[in-house]
């Protein structure tokens, strides 16, 4: 069962998918929940719903390769801009003009395209445990993701050959790392739930997606700059005990737009489902200032 059933739903065509998205409340302003990686969908906002329906309008979408939206074959078909691009589309398809933006590790790198290259569009912009290309490497990266390794021990199983081989261990291994907090079976079973509703050769394809312009960009020492130009207000979450990225790709993006860091201590990757209270008034906090004040001058 559900908290609260949408009021509205359908489907847009972008980019040759069908995307799936809901719509929730009437107030104002309307809240995006982007979703992340093709890993998971909609869902992993379950928690944030419910409540912000109850004060704002809120619109989530299916991305594409899970849940209810297309998964297209082909890594022309996962470039980030094309889920940027969904996001628009999916605005388009509401009817809303403009919107606070919330974007969860992947989902980080569509809000970043968004607000760079179409703010206009952005009220306000939110980053939880970004994917952005500042500070530390993430663990995955100690192992090349293309080439036949030795070893499927840690994050030697984060490597494509590997998915093809055993995508339910790996599955199992990475909803492992995405709640490091204790008491989180249900959470763990989720993840792993909505991650066989994809499968290997789509999150392949997210990862051998060509870069088209308008993307952030992949070499660090151009990040500043591009992401100096997004001008709404920022909020950047972080958890402390996260164990998929590193908190300094967060305190990057933080920097480079003058947004605001707050860190949920003992939160793992996913602080909204492990720890939404406190995630949740941080959000509204962040879209009650965004809607009474100005935006942020160049």
């Amino acid at each position: 069962m559900r908290a609260r059933e949408p009021d509205g739903s359908g489907y847009v065509e972008s980019h040759g998918a069908h995307i799936y998205y809901e719509v929730f409340g009437s107030g104002m302003p309307t809240m995006l929940f982007l979703p992340p990686w093709s890993l998971v969908y909609s869902r992993i906002w379950k928690l944030q719903v419910p409540y912000f329906a109850r004060h704002f309008r809120v619109v989530v979408y299916d991305g594409r390769g899970n849940g209810k939206s297309s998964k297209p074959a082909g890594a022309d078909a996962y470039a980030q801009a094309l889920f940027a691009d969904d996001a628009l589309a999916v605005m388009d398809a509401t009817a809303t003009e403009r919107a606070v933006t919330v974007g969860f590790s992947m989902g980080a790198v569509a809000v970043a395209n968004l607000a760079v290259n179409h703010p206009g569009r952005v009220a306000g912009a939110i980053f939880i445990n970004p994917v952005a290309p500042f500070g530390d490497r993430p663990p995955r990266a100690q192992y090349p993701f293309d080439a036949v390794l030795p070893t499927s021990e840690g994050w030697a199983k984060h490597n494509k050959h590997y998915w093809r081989r055993d995508y339910d261990d790996w599955l199992q291994f990475f909803a492992g790392k995405l709640f490091t907090e204790p008491h989180s079976t249900k959470q763990v079973e989720d993840a792993i739930g909505w991650g066989k509703e994809t499968n290997a050769e789509v999150l392949i394809n997210t990862y051998e997606a060509p870069i088209l312009p308008g993307e952030p960009p992949r070499d660090r020492a151009l990040s500043a700059d591009y992401y100096q130009r997004i001008r709404c207000p920022v909020l950047v979450i972080l958890g402390s005990e996260d164990a998929v990225i590193s908190n300094t790709a967060g305190a990057g993006v933080a920097k480079a737009t003058g947004g605001t860091v707050v860190m949920i201590e003992g939160g793992g990757h996913t602080p909204h489902v492990r720890h939404p209270v406190k995630v949740n008034i941080l959000i509204r906090q962040f879209v009650e200032t965004v809607a009474a004040g100005p935006r942020r001058s160049a």
